[in-house]
C-alpha cells in the first residue's frame, strides 16, 4: 500500500477511535470498553480513554508515521504467522506489536493477557472499515499454539526465561520486566516537575514506561516534589491504590524504615528500579556521573530515562513517557526490523 494512502487510513481510524472514546466518556458504550473496565480493577474509564486516545494520537501524527514507514520496505513478500503474547498491565499495551505485525504484511496470531481481553479486539475491529484485509489477518487464541513461524512475547522476568527456552527453535523477540527513572535538577522548573506526575502516576504507575525511581541532587528540596505531585491525590479515591498505600505505610513503619509521606504515596530512599503501586523510590546524587553509572549497570532493566536536560543519550522529556511516537520501540528493539527479517 502506498504510504500516503496508508497514512490517510490510519488518520481515519484514529478519528473513529476518538469518536468512540468521547461516547464512552459520557456513557457505558461501547460495550467492549465498559467490559474492560469491569474486568480489571486497574482499568478505570479515565485510563481506558487516555490509552485509546494516546493510540489515536500516535497513528495520526502524519510526520512521525511517514518517517517511520520510510525506514522499511513494506510489506513483506513472504507473509508468516507471528504469535503475539501480549501483556496486560495497562490498557491495550500490546497495540504496537499487533499494528507492526499487520503493517509488515504478516498474520497476527494474538494471545491476549487475561487482564486485558476486550480492548485489542475492539480497537482493531474499528480498523476494518479502513483496512478490510486485516479482518482475515488477525487470529485470536486462548492458549499458546504450535502453528506459528515466529513469536513476540512480553511477560515477567520469570516468564521471559520460560519463553526463551520454549521458543528457542523459532525466531523470537522476548521482553521482560522494565521500569523507568527520572533525573531531577535543582533548576528544573515547577511546570516540568508537575509534568513528571504523568510519568509517575498515569495508569497507577503500572507500565514499564512509568517512572518508579527518581534521582535528585543531594540538596534538592523534596517539598517541591510533594507540592507538584499533590494534584494526583485523587488516586486515593481508587480502592486498590489506597489499599496499597495503607498497606505499605503500615509495613514500613513496622520495619522501622523511614519513608517520606506524600499523603497518597510514599517516597522511599532506595536506589532500585522496582517499586510497588503507591511507592516512589528516590536516590540522591552528588554528580551526574553516578546516575550514568547506575543506568549503564541496569540498562537491560530500564525502559525510559526522563530528564529536562540532555546530559544522557535518549532522554525523554517530563510528561512524555506515556505518549510514545509510532517509531518508539519497547526495549529499544526495532520490532518492524525483526518482523521483516523473518
Amino acid at each position: 500500500m502506498e504510504n500516503n494512502l496508508l497514512i490517510e487510513k490510519l488518520n481515519n481510524w484514529a478519528l473513529e477511535l476518538r469518536e468512540n472514546t468521547a461516547d464512552f466518556a459520557v456513557s457505558d458504550e461501547p460495550l467492549a470498553l465498559y467490559n474492560a473496565k469491569i474486568h480489571n480493577k486497574w482499568f478505570t474509564k479515565e485510563n481506558i480513554i487516555k490509552s485509546i486516545n494516546a493510540i489515536a494520537d500516535m497513528i495520526s501524527e502524519k510526520g512521525a508515521v511517514r518517517m517511520w514507514l520510510e525506514k522499511y520496505s513494506l510489506p513483506t513478500k513472504n507473509p508468516k504467522k507471528i504469535m503475539l503474547i501480549l501483556a496486560g498491565n495497562i490498557p491495550a499495551v500490546g497495540f504496537h506489536d499487533v499494528l507492526c505485525t499487520l503493517i509488515s504484511g504478516h498474520i497476527a496470531v494474538v494471545k491476549m493477557s487475561s487482564a486485558d481481553k476486550h480492548l485489542i479486539p475492539w480497537i482493531f475491529e474499528k480498523s476494518f472499515e479502513f483496512f478490510p484485509e486485516w479482518s482475515e489477518k488477525i487470529i485470536y487464541i486462548d492458549d499458546i499454539c504450535k502453528d506459528f513461524d515466529a513469536v513476540i512475547a512480553t511477560g515477567s522476568d520469570q516468564s521471559a526465561l520460560v519463553f526463551e527456552s520454549y521458543f528457542s527453535s523459532k525466531p523470537h523477540l522476548i521482553r521482560n520486566n522494565r521500569s523507568s527513572l527520572a533525573i531531577l535538577h535543582n533548576d528544573d522548573n515547577d511546570d516540568d516537575l508537575a509534568n513528571l506526575g504523568l510519568d509517575i502516576f498515569m495508569y497507577f504507575g503500572l507500565g514499564c514506561r512509568n517512572v518508579s525511581l527518581v534521582f535528585v541532587p543531594e540538596n534538592f528540596d523534596k517539598n517541591r516534589l510533594y507540592n507538584v505531585l499533590l494534584p494526583w491525590k485523587n488516586l486515593d479515591e481508587h480502592n486498590a491504590f489506597a489499599n496499597n498505600y495503607a498497606y505499605y505505610k503500615s509495613y514500613f513503619s513496622l520495619s522501622n524504615e523511614i519513608l517520606l509521606d506524600g499523603s497518597f504515596y510514599l517516597l522511599r530512599k532506595i536506589n532500585t528500579l522496582n517499586a510497588p503501586v503507591a511507592i516512589l523510590n528516590f536516590w540522591e546524587y552528588r554528580d551526574i556521573s553516578e546516575v550514568v553509572d547506575f543506568i549503564n549497570s541496569n540498562k537491560n532493566k530500564i525502559q525510559c530515562v526522563v530528564s529536562s536536560k540532555h546530559e544522557i543519550e535518549k532522554t525523554v522529556k517530563m510528561g512524555k513517557t506515556q505518549f510514545p511516537k509510532i517509531y518508539d520501540y519497547a526495549d529499544d528493539i526495532d520490532t518492524m526490523e525483526f518482523l521483516l527479517s523473518i
